[in-house]
C-alpha cells in the first residue's frame, strides 16, 4: 500500500502526499517537522529567498508608505494647521511599540505628550490614524487608559483628547457627541480595572460618549480559527463543501461580523455625524488596528486601490506595533538539547498509529490570526463592493499567504523598533 502524509497549512491550504517507500515518507516528515520549527529570525525564507527571472523585480515594496508623505496626502500642514508630527519617539525611547513618526494636535506640546504617556498602556498616547477629507473629522488611536481601581485621571490625557476633537471643520451634528470606542466587550474592559487599566469615564471625557464594540479577545479568535480549520481540513474537502451548521459552531463568520458593525459605527460618525473617533482596545495594536482599517477603506477610496491598501496594512498594522511575530507564531521555542524532537506527538488512530508535528511557537497564547481576520473582513466589504475596489480576492489570499510564508519581510518582527 502507499504511505501517506498530511499536510495542513494555517492559511486553508491542505495537502496530501503518497509514497511507495514507507521511509521517503519518514524523511519528508522529518525535514517539515525541522522547517516549521526554527528559532530564529534569521533562519526565516526571507533571508535567504531569491527571487526567480519569472517574478516581478521590485524594491519599491520598502518605500511604499512614508509616514510624512501619507500624512500630508490627508490634508496634515496643507489643508488643515490642526495637527503637527512629533518626532518625540525618534529613538523609541518614549514608546517602543509606536511609530517614529506620530500626527498629534499642533495646540499639544511634547511635554504635555510625556505627561499623558504615563496614563496610557505601554506610553500608547492617542495617536492621528486618519482626517476625513471633507470635513476633517479625525479617527486616532490609543492603547487603553491606567484608570485601575482608584479611578485615577490625566489632565494631559483629557487634554490631549480634548484637542483631537477640536480640530474638525465641522461641528457635529445636533445630537450626536464624539466617541470614543473599547473594541472590548464590556465585561474584558472592567477586568482590567482590576490589574490597574480599564476605560474612560465620560465625567471626565467632556463632550464625547463611551461605546463598547464587544470584539472578542485574541483567545477567542484563536480558537474559533481552529474550529474552523478544523472543518475545512482534507477530510471536509474530501466529503465537500463545509456545512453551514459547520461554520456557524467555530463561530468565525460572526466575529468578522462583530468587526464589520464596529467600522459601520465609526464611519457613520465620522462621515454623517461630523464626529471624531478614538478606537483603543487592551494595548491597541490588535482589535484596534482591524477597525481602524476596515473604517478607513470604507473612507477614503486611495485605500482600496493596490498602493493604498499596501499603505493602509503599513501605516496602521506594521508601523503601529502589531504584533505579526508573536501573532503569527514565526519563532518556535529554542529545543536544542532537548531529548524529544520538537512539535511532535503521537496518536493512536482507528487503525494504525499516527506522528502528528505541529509548530512549537514560542508563546503559543500570543498567537491569534487576527490579520487573517481583518482580511476576510475585507473580502466581506470586496464581495458587497467589488466595483469599489482595484483588487480582487487573490491579492487578499496572496497576503495572508505571505503573512505565514515568512518570504518576504513586511509581515517580520513586532513593531518598528525590533525591525
Amino acid at each position: 500500500g502507499l504511505f501517506p502524509l498530511h499536510v495542513v497549512c494555517r492559511h486553508f491550504v491542505f495537502a496530501k502526499f503518497f509514497f511507495e517507500d514507507e521511509q521517503d515518507s519518514i524523511d519528508l516528515f522529518s525535514t517539515l517537522q525541522r522547517l516549521v520549527n526554527i528559532s530564529s529570525i534569521d533562519q526565516h525564507y526571507a533571508f535567504y529567498h531569491q527571487p526567480t527571472s519569472n517574478v516581478i523585480k521590485s524594491k519599491q515594496g520598502w518605500n511604499v508608505f512614508d509616514p510624512t508623505r501619507e500624512f500630508e496626502r490627508m490634508g496634515l500642514g496643507t489643508r488643515t494647521q490642526a495637527w503637527r508630527i512629533t518626532t518625540i519617539n525618534n529613538d523609541f525611547s518614549f514608546s517602543s511599540t509606536y511609530p517614529r513618526i506620530i500626527g498629534v494636535p499642533a495646540r499639544i506640546s511634547d511635554n504635555v505628550l510625556k505627561h499623558a504617556g504615563k496614563f496610557r498602556s505601554k506610553c500608547r498616547i492617542p495617536a492621528l490614524s486618519y482626517i476625513h477629507q471633507q470635513n476633517f473629522s479625525s479617527i486616532t488611536r490609543s492603547a487603553q487608559p491606567l484608570v485601575g481601581l482608584k479611578s485615577n485621571r490625566s489632565i494631559q490625557d483629557e487634554r490631549l483628547i480634548e484637542s483631537v476633537f477640536s480640530t474638525g471643520r465641522e461641528p457635529p451634528l445636533p445630537g450626536h457627541q464624539h466617541l470614543i470606542i473599547d473594541a472590548r466587550p464590556s465585561a474584558n474592559a472592567m477586568a482590567q480595572t482590576a490589574l490597574g487599566a480599564g476605560t474612560e469615564s465620560s465625567e471626565n471625557y467632556r463632550n464625547c460618549r463611551i461605546v463598547f464594540s464587544g470584539i472578542e479577545n485574541i483567545h477567542v479568535v484563536r480558537d474559533s480559527y481552529l474550529k474552523l480549520l478544523e472543518c475545512t481540513t482534507i477530510q471536509s474537502v474530501d466529503t465537500g463543501p463545509v456545512t453551514r451548521a459547520a461554520l456557524d459552531k467555530s463561530g468565525w463568520l460572526k466575529h468578522v461580523k462583530t468587526l464589520l458593525d464596529g467600522a459601520h459605527m465609526i464611519v457613520q460618525h465620522v462621515h454623517v455625524y461630523n464626529n471624531h473617533v478614538l478606537v483603543h482596545c487592551s494595548d491597541g495594536w490588535d482589535r484596534t488596528a482591524q477597525l481602524c482599517s476596515l473604517a478607513e477603506m470604507c473612507l477614503d477610496p486611495y485605500y482600496r486601490t493596490i498602493e493604498g491598501f499596501q499603505v493602509l496594512i503599513e501605516k496602521e498594522w506594521i508601523a503601529f506595533g502589531h504584533k505579526f511575530s508573536d501573532r503569527l507564531g514565526h519563532l518556535a521555542k529554542d529545543t536544542r538539547g532537548a531529548n524529544q524532537s520538537p512539535g511532535t506527538t503521537s496518536s493512536v488512530g482507528s487503525f494504525a498509529s499516527a506522528d502528528i508535528c505541529y509548530p512549537n511557537t514560542a508563546h503559543p497564547r500570543e498567537v491569534s490570526p487576527v490579520f487573517t481576520q481583518f482580511l476576510d473582513s475585507a473580502y466581506q466589504l470586496w464581495t458587497q463592493f467589488p466595483t469599489h475596489f482595484e483588487f480582487n480576492e487573490a491579492f487578499l489570499i496572496a497576503l495572508n499567504t505571505h503573512a505565514y510564508s515568512c518570504q518576504f519581510g513586511t509581515f517580520l518582527f513586532n513593531n518598528e523598533k525590533d525591525r
